[in-house]
This record gives C-alpha cells, sequence and structure tokens, in this order.
C-alpha cells in the first residue's frame, strides 16, 4: 500500500497538465458520462483489484484527477456502485453490465483521482474503427507480477507500480 501511495505522489507531480476531455457510454447505452480532468497515469493494470471485477486481465486503465472529473450525464438511475477489493469502488451499469470507472474510497489528496476504461469512450471513426488515438494508448504496464501470461511488447513493466521493480517480459527484474 505504501508503495501504491508513493506511485500516486510521483504520478502527481509528473503529470504535466494533460487534460482529458472526453465522453462515453455503456453498450446498452443507458448510461453516458463526461470525463474532464488531468490525466497522471495511462497504463495496463494487472492487479487482481482492477482485474476480477472486470473479468479480464490487464485492464487498461487512464488515471484522472480529481475523482469528481468523472460524471454521469444520463442515466444515473442505471448505475451500481459495488465495493471492491479494499477500498476499491467500482460503477457500472445495472442494465448491460458495463464497466464505467473506479476510484479507491478515501479522502487523501493523493488518492484523489478516478480510473476510467477507454473502451467506453465515444471514439468511432466509421462503423468498424475504435482505434485509439495515440494520446490514450497506454505507457506502461504495473503490477505485471499478477499477469495471466508473458506481454511481448516494447512497453515498460513493472513487478508492482513505477519507479522500482522494473522487469522483462518475462518478469525478470532487470538490473538498474
Amino acid at each position: 500500500y505504501n508503495e501504491y501511495k508513493s506511485y500516486l505522489r510521483m504520478a502527481e507531480v509528473k503529470a504535466s497538465n494533460t487534460t482529458i476531455i472526453e465522453t462515453g457510454q455503456c453498450l446498452c447505452r443507458a448510461v453516458e458520462f463526461r470525463v474532464e480532468g488531468v490525466q497522471w497515469v495511462n497504463c495496463y493494470c494487472h492487479c487482481r483489484s482492477c482485474s476480477r471485477p472486470i473479468g479480464m486481465s490487464p485492464v487498461h486503465l487512464i488515471m484522472v484527477s480529481p475523482k469528481t472529473s468523472f460524471k454521469i450525464t444520463k442515466g444515473q438511475e442505471h448505475v451500481r456502485t459495488v465495493e471492491g477489493q479494499g477500498r476499491m469502488r467500482h460503477q457500472g451499469c445495472k442494465r448491460c453490465g458495463t464497466p464505467l470507472c473506479q476510484w479507491l474510497n478515501s479522502e487523501m489528496e493523493t488518492e484523489n483521482f478516478v480510473d476510467v476504461y477507454p473502451t467506453t469512450f465515444h471514439l468511432e471513426q466509421g462503423e468498424r474503427s475504435c482505434t485509439l488515438p495515440v494520446k490514450y494508448l497506454p505507457t506502461k504496464h504495473v503490477n505485471y507480477e499478477n499477469r495471466h501470461y508473458d506481454w511481448n511488447d516494447n512497453l515498460p513493466k513493472f513487478a508492482a507500480f513505477p519507479p522500482n521493480g522494473l522487469v522483462d517480459n518475462q518478469g525478470n527484474p532487470i538490473a538498474k
């Protein structure tokens, strides 16, 4: 947990005023949202707290600050908030089950963020393409020690959270 808090402080310091402004929706379109805030981190997370509620690993997350960056704009009556592992909270559509966001149940300033899933953004470019813009592509893997299999991509991988614990594609520590 202390490692996670250190990571959040580092993310806050490194936030380069990258603003995210997007809208999105659930699969059945009963719920719509808007996210507008400062993007702290954009990653693939392999931890169980993120993966199990979504039913897949890794989960592509964009961490946005503050928590109030995420707002339901339509269908609040269809939104369900559930408790996750530890202090994690998850929000999704009651009708279709689409995950919308997650956050830590905390009042600490270093934990004032919401994780959003870029797969729910309105990114369609024609009928078949939902290619993410470069600014939303993940920049690293975190909690790689919990991966289901090795990822052979060129993104940096961290056993837990950066900046410590850099590992290779097979999860072996990389000497500094």
